[in-house]
């Protein structure tokens, strides 16, 4: 027995002499670094993605790309500070212009003022890669107007009044001096006055609501229906348009139509926009936008928003009070009538 049992520790010893010879002949393997776990996707109660909050532009991006950057996406880091740094020299219109300007040059102060850092990004138009709206088709009657909601000026149908004159009275003046709401396309276009930078995304299992804030011009509702119906008939047409979405992985994708004016010229029997709503993180959201339009543009163009978000009960929007000593529509309809006393002289 005693025989045996030497025996069998002999041969444990041996093992591990191999054991660790073995050893000694192979080069070690590191353990593998753990792949990076990619944030979860948030979810509503019902297994949704969840979208919902107060989501604010994060840096100011020019709609187009300029020519002086022509070929080139995205600034330098000494670009954007010296950006950032010219706006600081800016002293944000508090004093009355000193050129004599007879229009509205110095009329808000600082209060009214949101002045963003300067987004590295040198257009919001990420296609066509040239950062540029792709040329009109021929015949096409597409102009470059339009304000912090993107809606052109103009009445529903982008029209004049019958003596050409848009702002001759009330119903022909555009939609933003009236105060009644916010148009689409909703693009930050002027962030210094917040047009087009802040809102808010309600969820619920068959319908989102969207309430967008735009200065001065007031706030507006959509509404998009998630439970697969089909769009309005073509003649029901609205300023907000007519909005369905689905998803497609973690992505919101929202097609509207319908709309009552175009945007920049567009043609509002043929003129649609998807939007394509993906949560990065807990605090971040891609808004994609496409307008398409073949009666107007050669090909479609996309534009990237990039938002961000603090928690809710700190970062509130707050209504835009425009009603309210509406000074600006006395002025337009009087400037207005003036202009037709000097035609007839």
């Amino acid at each position: 027995m005693r025989h045996r049992y030497l025996a069998s520790l002999g041969a444990l010893a041996g093992l591990l002499a191999l054991i660790s010879w073995t050893a000694g002949q192979t080069p070690a393997t590191p353990n593998p670094t753990p792949a990076a776990k990619a944030d979860p996707v948030l979810k509503t109660p019902w297994g949704d993605p969840d979208l919902q909050g107060v989501w604010f532009v994060l840096a100011d991006v020019p709609l187009e790309r300029s020519a002086a950057n022509a070929g080139k996406q995205f600034l330098t880091d000494e670009e954007v500070a010296a950006a950032d740094k010219q706006k600081g020299l800016n002293p944000g219109r508090n004093a009355r212009s000193a050129n004599g300007a007879q229009d509205v040059t110095g009329a808000y102060n600082a209060v009214f003022n949101s002045i963003l850092k300067t987004g590295k990004r040198t257009s919001m138009i990420i296609d066509p890669p040239d950062g540029r709206i792709p040329p009109l088709v021929a015949g096409a009657q597409g102009g470059r107007g339009g304000r912090g909601g993107g809606g052109q000026a103009g009445p529903a149908q982008g029209g004049r009044g019958a003596a050409g004159n848009q702002n001759e009275n009330p119903e022909n003046i555009a939609q933003s001096p009236r105060c009644l709401g916010v148009q689409m396309q909703f693009l930050p276009l002027n962030t210094t006055f917040a047009q087009g930078t802040v809102m808010q995304i309600v969820q619920s299992p068959k319908s989102m609501g969207i309430y967008m804030e735009d200065d001065h011009a007031g706030g507006g509702n959509r509404v998009i229906l998630m439970d697969g119906r089909p769009h309005l008939p073509a003649n029901a047409k609205t300023v907000l348009g007519d909005s369905r979405g689905h998803w497609e992985a973690n992505t919101l994708v929202v097609e509207t139509t319908n709309f009552a004016q175009g945007f920049r010229g567009s043609n509002i029997e043929t003129y649609r926009m998807i939007e394509r709503f993906t949560r990065v993180d807990a605090n971040n959201l891609r808004r994609e936008i496409t307008f398409d339009d073949p009666k107007t543009w050669t090909r479609p163009w996309t534009v990237l928003i990039e938002m961000g978000k603090t928690d809710d009960r700190r970062h509130m929007i707050f209504d835009s009070a425009c009603h309210e000593g509406n000074y600006g529509m006395t002025g337009i309809l009087a400037g207005a009538r003036r202009e037709e006393q000097a035609a007839k002289k």
